[in-house]
């Protein structure tokens, strides 16, 4: 049985995203034969022992990586700015514990998975003779200036962002052991890959695309939801409401929908803009009676709104890979997206419609277009439905861990 040790800062069987990401990769691995020995924080620990206890997997072990001084509790907050702090902390000791526990156990495999942005590295390059896997990770995609108005205020920090990420890649000793010494790098865009294969120059060929995220175990085996088509198009957005989401870009695309376009526009989730929504309804002139507002919502709830939907609609102006558009296509819902990114990757044109972004005018315009086509070709919809239908079954969590072991791991 090989031994892998994973570094999972963010890792919950209760949590979606990246805890969501990290524990998937640690059961899926584990459930495959591996002897795992996974690192992460200590929020959800109670969750996780409780699961464990019910799964019964003798070669899963968590280890849970805990901060002195109470910085547990002061720090690790995913809504706060506080999170990066922890990180680094977190990591500082991690990599003590990994280097005590290589040394008892001689791990086969040594993977980093979360947090899955390349920009902070990793330290399992500090493990010796051990194969190295980092990612899959991204952070190397930039929103466009052409779209800073929809980021508001949130521009200047989209820029500091920007300035960071490209301070780490020149000077970050970290990063660049991370990405030399690494066996193989996995990537979620190829914004990601330019750069990595930048930094890694003669080694270039170990740069792979692929997505961080899967269908979890709960939507592997729906069955198809046939759509029977009506007077009106039921369109759905489901996510965060951060700057970066551009779901004022969607509001202002609807404005210019024309009136023989029936619509309804369900918006589920919350956030830091979520106090914008009746302002942007106001700017772009909507109708209210034609969107529903429902906020942040238990998914059971979240999964009947994906079963009720015809068009899933996410157009995210800087993203690793949205998992929404993957958990919109199990449910056979076609995708409007646009073209840039890790949803690049994660829609064909046979699942749903991308737009190329251009102009802040001329993509609202594009999106708009989008719509009305949905709207009226109902034969292409049902083709869209049933491919984003197929495609998602093809992309689980035991396939992708399959797939990534048989190819990285030996």
């Amino acid at each position: 049985m090989k031994k892998v040790l994973l570094s999972a800062y963010a890792c919950s069987p209760i949590r979606g995203s990246e805890p969501g990401n990290g524990w998937s990769w640690a059961l899926n691995l584990a459930l495959q034969g591996y002897e795992v020995w996974c690192l992460t924080n200590v929020e959800d620990r109670e969750a996780t022992e409780k699961e464990l206890q019910e799964l019964g997997l003798p070669n899963l072990n968590i280890v849970y990586v805990e901060l002195s001084l109470n910085l547990d509790k002061m720090l690790l907050n995913t809504s706060s700015k506080t999170i990066y702090l922890h990180y680094y902390l977190w990591r500082k000791k991690a990599a003590g514990i990994a280097l005590q526990l290589h040394k008892k156990m001689k791990f086969d495999v040594a993977h980093h998975v979360t947090f899955g942005s390349f920009q902070q590295g990793t330290f399992l390059w500090k493990l010796k003779n051990t194969r190295i896997i980092f990612g899959p990770v991204g952070g190397g995609q930039e929103a466009l200036p052409a779209f800073k108005e929809y980021f508001g205020p949130a521009w200047k920090i989209e820029r500091i962002r920007s300035l960071i990420s490209k301070w780490s890649i020149k000077f970050s000793n970290n990063l660049k052991n991370t990405v030399t010494r690494s066996h193989h790098i996995l990537v979620t865009n190829q914004d990601t890959a330019n750069i990595v294969q930048k930094i890694r120059t003669a080694q270039s060929d170990n740069v792979h695309l692929i997505l961080d995220n899967a269908i979890p175990i709960s939507m592997q085996h729906m069955e198809y939801v046939e759509r029977k088509p009506g007077k009106q198009l039921n369109l759905l957005w489901v996510g965060r409401m951060l700057p970066r989401k551009g779901l004022n870009l969607i509001l202002h695309a609807l404005s210019l929908v024309p009136e023989d376009v029936d619509y309804t526009f369900t918006i589920v989730g919350g956030g830091e803009q979520y106090q914008f929504l009746e302002g942007w309804i106001k700017q772009y002139n909507l109708d209210p009676e034609r969107l529903r507002i429902l906020g942040q919502i238990p998914f059971n709830e979240v999964v009947r709104h994906y079963k009720q939907a015809d068009v899933f609609i996410f157009c995210s102006l800087r993203d690793s890979c949205p998992a929404q558009l993957n958990e919109a296509m199990a449910f056979g819902l076609p995708v409007i997206t646009l073209d840039i990114h890790g949803s690049s990757l994660a829609v064909s044109h046979e699942c749903g419609i991308k737009i190329k972004p251009t102009t802040k005018e001329n993509t609202a315009q594009d999106i708009a277009k989008a719509i009305t086509k949905m709207y009226k070709d109902v034969e292409l919809r049902n083709k869209f439905s049933r491919n984003a239908y197929q495609y998602a079954k093809t992309n689980t969590w035991e396939r992708k861990v399959q797939l990534i072991t048989s190819q990285f791991y030996n």
